[in-house]
């Protein structure tokens, strides 16, 4: 296991990266570098840009460092599900590009950790990274839907993922944003339940409706939501099909359906793999990211 010593070691490395770089964001989660907040001399304001990544529940939990935490840099919160190192940086990269807090032209310094050190450093051009996250065409998730919608859908995707339902591994597909042209490309499997319903009651960010995405998520076909997060229907089935060549072999017809949608809309779409526990996010018709799912 790292040591405290070696932990700091690499923190101060990258802080020291950043300070000689143009346009570099420390990124880091909460539960990593806790045992260093208080150093002044580590924190201090130095020009360089921070991203302070927290868990729902800790950001609950630590309510009292909160304001000293935002005089290092910017809370991100995450949602509350397991992370390895690996996942821990696609999941800040995706909420950091979906609200604007990391842009294309970023370069950014990745920490990540065991959960409560820093053991892993990397370095990330955001707008030619290929390996973690990758975007074809339009970076700036926050055009096709609100960030805070993106974030709501992907932490139920997480939680079904980790957990399933009623004991069940469930697989679906939410798609996000472009309401006008999804609609015009699915049919309905079964009648719409949303339908009849005030669109404040069917909205994800003014009614608890966790429970209820988690529900129909059950359904074959896809749940659409619009980019304001008013869920439009369930049940839904892709009825378009486009050629697309650069996914990856092996691949079912939950995630092709997936492709193909946001290959011919601005939607984003997120899938939660009935057999691996995997998501993975799509947009212009390609791969994102992928979170695998950490047992």
């Amino acid at each position: 296991m790292i040591t405290l010593e070696a932990s700091k070691l690499i923190l101060a490395k990258a802080l020291e990266i950043a300070r000689s770089q143009e346009n570099v964001t420390v990124m880091a989660y909460y539960s990593d570098v806790e045992s260093f907040i208080g150093d002044q001399e580590l924190f201090k304001n130095n020009g360089v840009k921070k991203i302070i990544v927290m868990k729902e529940n800790e950001y609950e939990e630590n309510s009292d460092v909160i304001d000293e935490l935002k005089k290092i840099g910017e809370i991100v919160r995450v949602p509350n599900v397991k992370y390895d190192r690996i996942n821990k940086v696609k999941i800040a990269l995706m909420i950091c590009t979906s609200s604007g807090t990391l842009s294309k032209e970023d370069d950014v310094l990745a920490l990540s950790g065991s959960g409560s050190q820093v053991d892993t450093l990397i370095f990330l051009d955001i707008s030619k990274e290929k390996e973690l996250l990758s975007f074809k065409g339009d970076i700036d998730l926050e055009k096709s839907v609100k960030p805070e919608v993106f974030e709501k859908v992907l932490r139920i995707a997480l939680e079904l993922a980790n957990q399933g339902r009623e004991g069940k591994s469930v697989g679906t597909i939410f798609i996000l944003g472009d309401k006008e042209h999804v609609m015009e490309n699915i049919k309905q499997m079964i009648f719409n339940p949303f339908k009849g319903y005030d669109p404040d009651e069917r909205n994800i960010l003014k009614a608890n409706l966790d429970d209820t995405l988690k529900e129909y998520s059950l359904l074959d076909g896809a749940i659409v939501i619009d980019c304001n997060g008013v869920i439009e229907t369930a049940g839904a089935y892709i009825s378009v099909s486009t050629n697309i060549e650069d996914l990856p072999k092996g691949l079912g017809a939950r995630h092709i359906a997936a492709a193909s949608i946001t290959a011919v809309t601005k939607a984003i779409a997120i899938v939660v793999s009935e057999s691996t526990g995997d998501v993975t996010i799509f947009k212009n018709g390609s791969i994102v990211t992928r979170i695998e799912k950490v047992g």
